[in-house]
């Protein structure tokens, strides 16, 4: 008979380790959020959290704490991946009455810049300089190149855009249209630029999306 003992495993601790590494994250979106990536320290992010700076550090690097703080709140953490893999946006893409698709589209997207626009800017900024951070917005953007040519077209075959108006040479144009429309800096923009609510921005994309020509 063997007498080896199986690991410890402790569910409360493994539990309380998640919800630290939650907490670390969400300090560090305050934080990039309120001075940006160059006046963010780990002590900062540390003192916003209630945690010591060595636990900030096991989450992972400045970097890291960036993309993640971003990345869970505009599609609530894991890695980037396809739209088709996402429940809310397999969800969009069975909708099958064009209205609707239109009014839960805006919504989704609207809700996720809602959430992470501030750090879309930081995020934006910091890869010019930042190696780690430039290679995740470049994995974020065939993300989201992808997720808009699906979008697309699935306004084409519901026909909310006439499919006879996009002939397929411009495909590309118009969902980098569609992309303008529906982008953060759009949403950036109307809200805290120009005075919209929320709901009034979304009634203009929904408004503004069937109107979508390439040229």
């Amino acid at each position: 008979m063997s007498t080896a003992r199986r690991p410890y495993r402790s569910v409360v601790r493994e539990q309380r380790a998640a919800e630290t590494r939650e907490e670390v994250v969400d300090a560090a979106g305050r934080c990039f959020e309120e001075v940006g990536w160059s006046g963010t320290t780990m002590s900062g992010i540390a003192r916003t959290a209630g945690v010591s700076v060595k636990t900030v550090h096991a989450v992972g690097s400045k970097a890291d704490l960036l993309v993640e703080a971003f990345r869970v709140r505009y599609v609530g953490g894991g890695g980037w991946v396809s739209i088709t893999e996402e429940s809310e946006g397999a969800a969009l893409l069975a909708v099958t009455d064009p209205v609707e698709a239109v009014a839960t589209m805006t919504a989704w997207i609207g809700n996720a810049h809602r959430a992470s626009g501030r750090l879309w800017y930081v995020l934006r900024t910091t890869a010019l300089v930042e190696p780690t951070v430039r290679r995740q917005q470049d994995d974020l953007m065939r993300y989201k190149q992808e997720s808009y040519g699906l979008l697309a077209r699935k306004l084409l075959d519901l026909g909310v855009v006439p499919a006879e108006e996009v002939p397929e040479h411009l495909m590309d144009r118009f969902v980098a249209l569609l992309n303008l429309v529906m982008s953060a800096e759009t949403y950036v923009q109307l809200v805290w630029d120009s005075g919209f609510t929320h709901e009034q921005y979304l009634a203009w994309v929904r408004a503004a999306i069937p109107t979508i020509r390439p040229c």
